[in-house]
């Protein structure tokens, strides 16, 4: 008998393992490599679209975990509840221009003007903070009512603004917060699309002001759909009101849907100072609002908690649960703002697995690389080089490049090109800093190497004299015949 026909039988928990462990490289093959690989994009094929799902997810879930999500929505939520009083305030200012300031008629059923603001207000609170608000008639959604202690609140901002007791600095104060506080909105989202910079003051404002006047307009018109009674009072004054009236209610939902879906996906692509393609903006608007909707709709599970906050902490309680709403509010925003970073970039990154800690050496090539595309469409006579049409080439994650940007624009190997309108802003272009005939690879490497403070290094040198062999014959490229090769030259082989 041989030895194969004396050996046991392997124990069924062994061989579960091993295929266990196998189909769990198989997995990690598949997520780190072959998701990526360049045949698969822009094919129409079953397995490209399964894979670009896939790139999806990941760049979304390692999104999550490099930009803390959570971390950023408590500092939005921290900032919303600085900033509600000066939102309310520019809101009220908005709807001044937007509503009917004629006066009510109440034996029309009418309300006055700033009570329709404050009743869209409310609204818009309750969508956002379903935790916020009491059923008067469980039957009936529409009977859904903000807290008293929320009321009472948006009340007294209202009435603070409109008293005309704020004054010239109080308007200039309430100002600055509500500039801050979308400020800080856009920062959240620049971090998310790795922009380190964010817009100047003066396109802040019109930014921000043009967005304030159409998300007044797109959302007033949605939270007026989403209202079944509002919709049913419009009708009465409507020809044929009545035939109308249930095409009316079967169409609003959808209506509603369409333009929140529109506003977000407007506030996606205009917030981050980075061009934004209209395709991810709504994907990842339209996730957003479903989510929204799934958080209204199972409120009813944390009722309880709810009521046991405001019964713990007493008359501060409801800012607790305002907190909390705005927490995952905000939470459900910055996770659209990711899905849509995700969508955009599917096509054009690597696993960004392979760019965790980058280290110096990585982005020293990345920036040569940078430089020599720009070099060489500069050379050929082209336009000057936008960072999407870079980030499109090397594939490399948003805040890599625009790291390696900075840098070399404070070389002084690439300057940025004079702006023409908002969108070039939003994308910018370069162009050689210095004549490419002018920089050699070896002065390159040492003048990236050398960026920031040495005189840290030269100390050290000073009291270790052996560092004097390493500096002169290593770092110096002393024997490296190619140190001299120019860019132009580099280019030109």
């Amino acid at each position: 008998m041989t030895n194969k026909e004396h050996a046991a039988p392997e124990p069924i928990e062994a061989t579960w393992s091993v295929r266990i462990r196998k189909q769990l490289s198989r997995i990690r093959d598949l997520m780190d490599k072959d998701i990526w690989e360049l045949e698969h994009l822009g094919r129409q094929t079953a397995r490209a679209r399964f894979y670009l799902l896939l790139r999806i997810l990941t760049l979304t879930f390692q999104g999550l975990r490099r930009n803390k999500l959570p971390v950023q929505s408590a500092a939005l939520t921290f900032y919303s509840l600085i900033g509600i009083g000066p939102l309310i305030a520019l809101g009220i200012m908005v709807s001044s221009f937007l509503i009917d300031q004629s006066p009510a008629n109440p034996s029309n059923g009418e309300s006055p003007a700033e009570n329709r603001a404050v009743e869209w207000i409310e609204t818009a609170i309750t969508y956002a903070a379903p935790q916020l608000s009491i059923d008067t008639n469980d039957d009936d959604i529409d009977n859904a009512e903000l807290a008293p202690e929320i009321t009472e609140m948006i009340n007294s901002f209202i009435d603070a603004a409109q008293s005309g007791t704020v004054g010239v600095v109080g308007s200039l104060m309430l100002f600055v917060i509500g500039i801050q506080v979308l400020s800080s909105i856009e920062a959240s989202f620049n971090s998310l699309w790795g922009v380190d910079q964010g817009r100047k003051i003066g396109e802040r404002i019109v930014v921000y002001w043009t967005f304030i006047s159409l998300g007044a307009v797109m959302g007033a018109a949605a939270l007026t759909l989403v209202t079944v009674t509002k919709i049913a009072q419009l009708m009465e004054y409507l020809p044929f009101g009545g035939e109308f009236l249930s095409l009316a209610l079967f169409l609003s939902p959808i209506i509603a849907f369409i333009l929140i879906t529109t506003l977000l996906a407007v506030f996606f692509r205009f917030i981050p100072n980075i061009q934004v393609n209209w395709k991810a903006a709504f994907t990842g608007a339209t996730l957003v609002v479903i989510l929204l909707q799934l958080y209204n709709l199972l409120s009813f599970l944390y009722v309880q908690r709810v009521v046991d906050t405001r019964s713990l902490y007493g008359s501060v309680g409801i800012i607790v649960v305002l907190m909390l709403g705005l927490y995952v509010f905000w939470l459900l925003i910055l996770f659209g703002g990711q899905i849509t970073y995700a969508v955009q970039n599917a096509d054009y990154l690597t696993n960004e697995n392979a760019w965790q800690k980058t280290s110096e050496h990585t982005q020293e090539i990345i920036s040569l690389a940078v430089l020599i595309i720009v070099g060489k469409r500069f050379q050929g006579g082209g336009s000057p080089t936008r960072a999407s049409e870079l980030h499109k080439q090397l594939r490399v994650p948003n805040h890599i490049l625009n790291s390696s940007i900075n840098r070399l624009c404070e070389l002084g190997y690439l300057t940025p090109v004079a702006i023409k309108s908002m969108e070039d802003e939003r994308d910018h272009a370069y162009q050689p800093g210095h004549p490419l005939e002018s920089i050699t690879l070896g002065a390159f490497k040492q003048t990236f190497q050398s960026y920031g403070n040495n005189d840290g290094a030269e100390l050290v040198v000073q009291h270790t004299p052996e560092l004097h062999t390493y500096l002169e014959e290593i770092i110096s490229l002393k024997d490296c015949p190619k140190a001299t090769l120019t860019i132009r030259d580099l280019i030109s082989r």
